[in-house]
């Protein structure tokens, strides 16, 4: 082998391993984008059980910057006509990472920051049904498309089986 094809494979494989590197994107920072009002528009969509119910929510986000930390109220409207307000509070333990607590979460979500930007977090929620407390596990991601839009997909899940997801698109 040449010492020009050399060269000219060490570079190939410099460019391609770059092209592979992801791009730091700026971290998504709930306190900085969900304070103050924002609409989110989404789907719960399960196909096991024949689900698809469209909501807005509308989200009240209050910084307190002596605890670090931020709550965000959300005010659920299916379109079915059914309402729900469930109230997040995340505290700022790191530049990357929450801890989120809510009153139907099992235990403390923690809230951290992957190598692209987006959050990333995971807990256990009790939802009320027709025959009592169903316990699901939510695996969300958040990520900041641009300045005025995040992305939030979950995996909903019952004894480790994908039941569900959500997608929903917050906006300021």
């Amino acid at each position: 082998m040449t010492r020009a094809r050399r060269y000219l494979l060490l570079f190939v494989f410099a460019i391609a391993t770059a092209a592979s590197v992801p791009a730091h994107a700026k971290s998504l920072v709930l306190e900085e984008f969900f304070r103050g009002k924002t609409i989110g528009k989404g789907v719960f969509e399960s196909k096991i059980a024949g689900v698809y119910r469209p909501f807005t929510v509308k989200l009240t986000g209050t910084w307190n910057q002596r605890t670090f930390t931020l709550k965000l109220r959300e005010d659920f409207v299916y379109d079915d006509g059914e309402r729900d307000t469930k109230t997040w509070f995340f505290q700022k333990v790191a530049e990357d990472r929450y801890i989120g607590q809510r009153a139907d979460v099992l235990g403390l979500t923690n809230v951290r920051t992957d190598d692209t930007g987006a959050l990333r977090f995971s807990y256990v929620a009790s939802l009320d049904t027709e025959n009592g407390p169903l316990l699901l596990r939510f695996d969300d991601t958040l990520k900041q498309l641009d300045r005025n839009t995040v992305e939030n997909t979950a995996k909903v899940m019952k004894a480790g089986i994908t039941v569900g997801t959500v997608s929903l698109t917050f906006k300021k």
